[in-house]
């Protein structure tokens, strides 16, 4: 009976371990898109994957203001 719930025991950490390895695992799209104030079309696209740990401060963060020119660049998570 000890072996048996010794089993279970392992059984279950092991899954909580691989569970918590893919949830932390899980990864993004970062989409950034480039815009000038001036004109009302965007100037250039580009996409990138960032994982969930560190999707804030290497996706949403990387959003600029505008410049002297007005140019300026929006990121956001997809």
């Amino acid at each position: 009976m000890n072996m048996k719930r010794q089993l279970f025991n392992l059984t279950t950490a092991t899954s909580i371990l691989i569970a918590s390895a893919f949830i932390s695992c899980k990864k993004y799209t970062c989409e950034c898109t480039a815009y000038n104030q001036n004109t009302p079309e965007s100037g250039g696209y580009s996409n990138y994957t960032v994982k969930k740990k560190d999707k804030t401060k290497l996706c949403t963060d990387k959003s600029t203001q505008p410049d002297n020119n007005g140019n300026y660049t929006t990121c956001i998570i997809k």
